[in-house]
């Protein structure tokens, strides 16, 4: 079996999960609860957030526990415009997101908003002078992740965050999910971020919101007591821990795995450089951990197929709208239907060998022979 798609998911650390199984004997009382135990839980709760903030050199950032990155993302969204609604409804969004992010907007749209897409150049990057062009007075939102999953296109947040902050009325969202643990960044750069666990070699079920405290947000789940005032819910404590352990291992590695996975990411590129009929559609502002890869010989479709019956697994594009014949994300990068219809996203990870890839090549070459 040979792995190559990290950015839909990573295999959870043994030392994340070891320390979440023990985690589930110890921590394992309603940290609403007044009782000793529940108090022993909360004090966990507030500590991980500490962690959280350590690892992301933040003084005192909110961090608001969900489910994963999707619902980050939803909080942040239709949190935020719900929130600034008195204020405006005009939102901006960045051409190249997730579809947690995009689904978000298409509902607000849907329910009154109005939703500039901001355009882009040849490379994939932000036109930061259309980006200005479309603020208004009434918008209160733009949300443009920082590294796109299926080309590691990464944005340029330090510019982007300069133009916005010079409408001080706007709060800037970033979906950092396919960032966090693979890039170094100033995460002060944002008002808000969303991240998952399972992407860090944590557990699934896990991720945050992480804000400035005077943010404030609607609420989209409503209940009792909980951790945070908007979200609510009994707090999943051993989960919680782990995200925080699984980040700052990440953050502790960091340096190390990037020049591993640079040096994985080039082997790659030559090895695929020396194929026929083969369009790379990441680009020299991409991730090393991504490479979006059109095999012009086969649809993306059967090839993916025939890789994953010899146990070799990639994906099409993101885990969340696989299955589909073509990807809109490398149509829209590249205005070609062919190439959209022949990619294949190859996911690198520090874990990844040479033997890897060399497999990865050959059995391209024995399945279009």
């Amino acid at each position: 079996m040979i792995y190559l798609d990290y950015s839909a998911t990573t295999k959870a650390s043994k030392i994340v999960l070891d320390k979440y199984l023990h985690d589930n004997q110890k921590y394992y009382a309603n940290p609403n609860s007044t009782h000793e135990l529940g108090v022993l839980a909360w004090k966990q709760l507030k500590e991980s957030s500490f962690r959280i903030n350590k690892s992301f050199k933040l003084e005192n950032h909110e961090v608001i526990y969900t489910s994963g990155a999707t619902e980050a993302n939803n909080l942040a969204i239709k949190g935020l415009a719900l929130a600034k609604i008195d204020q405006g409804k005009h939102l901006i969004v960045g051409a190249f997101e997730h579809s947690s992010v995009i689904s978000c907007f298409n509902y607000l749209a849907n329910d009154g908003f109005t939703v500039d897409v901001v355009k882009h150049d040849a490379s994939g990057l932000v036109d930061l002078a259309n980006l200005e062009s479309l603020i208004t007075k009434e918008t209160t939102l733009i949300s443009i992740a920082m590294v796109n999953s299926e080309t590691g296109i990464v944005q340029d947040l330090v510019k982007l965050s300069n133009l916005i902050r010079k409408y001080p009325y706007i709060t800037f969202h970033s979906d950092l999910t396919q960032a966090v643990g693979k890039i170094e960044l100033d995460y002060s750069l944002v008002d808000m971020f969303s991240f998952s666990g399972h992407k860090i070699y944590g557990l699934k079920g896990v991720g945050a919101l992480v804000k400035k405290r005077e943010i404030k947000l609607h609420k989209i789940i409503h209940g009792g007591k909980a951790f945070n005032e908007e979200r609510a819910g009994t707090p999943a404590v051993p989960l919680i821990i782990s995200l925080a352990n699984a980040l700052e291992i990440a953050m502790q590695d960091l340096k190390t795995n990037q020049v591993k996975v640079k040096e994985i990411h080039d082997y790659l590129l030559n090895e695929l450089k020396a194929l026929q009929d083969v369009v790379i559609n990441s680009n020299s502002f991409s991730l090393p951990h991504i490479v979006n890869v059109s095999f012009l010989k086969m649809k993306s479709t059967d090839l993916h197929q025939e890789y994953s019956r010899q146990g070799i697994y990639l994906s099409q594009g993101t885990a969340c709208a696989s299955g589909k014949d073509s990807s809109s994300i490398i149509q829209r990068l590249t205005n070609s239907l062919d190439l959209a219809t022949t990619s294949l996203r190859i996911s690198l990870s520090h874990k990844t060998t040479k033997a890897e890839i060399d497999k990865l090549i050959s059995t391209y070459k024995e399945i279009i022979k």
